[in-house]
């Protein structure tokens, strides 16, 4: 019995891998054999992660790679330094042919998915796509940091409603035109979820851009209720889930909802609860998820616990799961009232520091690096503040996750930052920051007298945790 149970689950996860396996194959004309050709496949939005995939030309400039795709979307073919953007769907087959001289420029696409691909080039010809984040602006909206283009803002901030809506009108209406003029001139060509993912890459930017523009620049150009009629014309259930325009419109318009509300406590549950009653199906499983992501990786998660147990009891989409449920695991180690792990480091002179040696006062533990400007202003501002906490029963512990300890050395030596100086990779049994989760600074935990993790402020401000630390010193 057991057997054919093992039998029975390998046999599934076998049938899910083919059906969303994805084949790509091709030459690089002038590439060396053994130069690597990587596939990157960005799926964050289902499970939190992103695979490379890769393989090494042989003899003949060919590579083959064979990759999982969950969704229909967008991945990146790179050879050097150079990326190219294709389309991919489960179990689809392309064939590429290129000269590493004029690659990323000129492709030839062939196999199943060679028309979409050929398509989306086109495509790209007429709407250039920027990857670059350092060319995004961001702005608030509620608690959700919306992203634009500086050019895309530039003209923002220099039309009035009316003649913006008639830019990205046109921008939609000749991409429109171009996806049904392909599909006219070669009938079948096309596959339907390229077709259902480009129509939806075409709408949802109008949408996204639009609904970006009526309330970042409200005020400015007094925009009217009546400029958001346009969102009749974008359908707020959609099945392309792997188009990234689709995923950012319903993220700005439900927090710009929620944000219309006036609720500032509780705005990823509020938008979760808001989810149920708007949306269904795939874009319902990959919103809330989303919502106990965001809540779970900021300062936030508490609101959304409750919230965590409901999606794992109601999701229909299993795979949604896995984004939360590591998070959830790492988040329990260091929920208020759990038992802080111990550890022993070295300080800058080299002598042993444990976190028991602190036992019946309040530790005030700050990972950072001396590469990171918003850490500095932070154990600045702390060094205000250190003489009062420290004569009111508080700690303060600074872990540095610098990789070059004389960076680390460096930065105590010149800015004479206060309290007990750890470097992570000094822990005796294992890094300090690996064993508190640690991935990213600035973060910080407040450890109670008896060695317990307390409630972090709802600010995120140096006042406000200073506050709170002189609190829990109080119990």
């Amino acid at each position: 019995m057991v057997q054919k149970r093992l039998l029975a689950c390998f046999s599934l996860f076998l049938s899910v891998t083919l059906a969303t396996a994805a084949h790509i194959t091709g030459t690089f004309k002038n590439a060396g054999a053994g130069d690597r050709v990587e596939l990157i496949v960005p799926h964050y939005y289902v499970d939190g992660r992103s695979d490379n995939f890769w393989a090494e030309l042989d003899g003949q400039q060919s590579f083959s790679i064979e990759a999982s795709i969950p969704e229909p979307q967008l991945v990146f073919l790179k050879y050097n330094d150079d990326r190219l953007p294709v389309f991919l769907e489960p179990g689809d087959t392309l064939v590429i042919r290129a000269d590493v001289f004029q690659f990323p420029v000129v492709v030839n696409f062939n196999g199943r998915g060679g028309a979409n691909n050929r398509l989306l080039q086109q495509y790209f010809k007429l709407n250039p796509p920027d990857y670059d984040e350092l060319n995004n602006l961001r702005f608030k909206i509620g608690q959700w940091w919306a992203a634009v283009e500086l050019l895309m803002n530039d003209r923002m901030e220099s039309l009035p409603p009316a003649e913006f809506k008639a830019y990205l009108d046109e921008r939609k209406s000749a991409s429109s035109a171009l996806l049904d003029d392909f599909s006219s001139k070669y009938p079948g060509a096309v596959t339907p979820a390229f077709f259902d993912w480009l129509a939806a890459e075409i709408t949802y930017f109008w949408g996204y851009h639009l609904l970006y523009y009526g309330h970042i620049y409200a005020n400015r150009w007094q925009i009217q209720p009546e400029f958001f009629d346009f969102l009749n014309d974008a359908p707020l259930i959609s099945e392309a889930i792997g188009s990234d325009w689709y995923r950012s419109f319903l993220q700005v318009l439900m927090a710009r909802q929620v944000a219309k509300s006036g609720q500032v406590d509780n705005f990823y549950a509020a938008q979760y609860t808001l989810a149920g009653d708007m949306l269904s199906g795939k874009a319902l499983a990959f919103f809330r998820s989303e919502m106990i992501r965001m809540a779970f990786t900021s300062e936030r998660y508490r609101e959304i616990l409750p919230y965590y147990t409901n999606f794992l009891q109601t999701n229909e989409y299993s795979i949604y799961d896995a984004k939360i449920t590591g998070l959830y695991e790492k988040i329990a180690r260091v929920s208020p009232g759990a038992t802080a792990p111990v550890f022993t480091g070295n300080d800058v002179d080299g002598k042993a520091v444990r976190l028991a040696q602190f036992r019946g006062r309040v530790v005030y533990l700050n990972f950072w690096a001396s590469w990171c400007s918003a850490c500095l202003k932070k154990m600045e501002m702390f060094n205000d503040y250190a003489a009062e906490l420290n004569s009111r029963g508080v700690e303060i512990v600074n872990v540095s996750i610098d990789e070059n300890p004389a960076n680390w050395q460096n930065s105590l030596a010149t800015r004479g930052f206060k309290g007990h100086h750890l470097l992570a990779s000094s822990g005796y049994e294992r890094n300090i920051a690996t064993l508190f989760g640690v991935e990213t600074v600035p973060q910080y935990f407040i450890i109670t007298k008896n060695g317990s993790f307390a409630d972090k402020p709802s600010g995120n401000q140096p006042e406000d945790i200073k506050n709170q630390l002189l609190q829990v010193a109080t119990k």
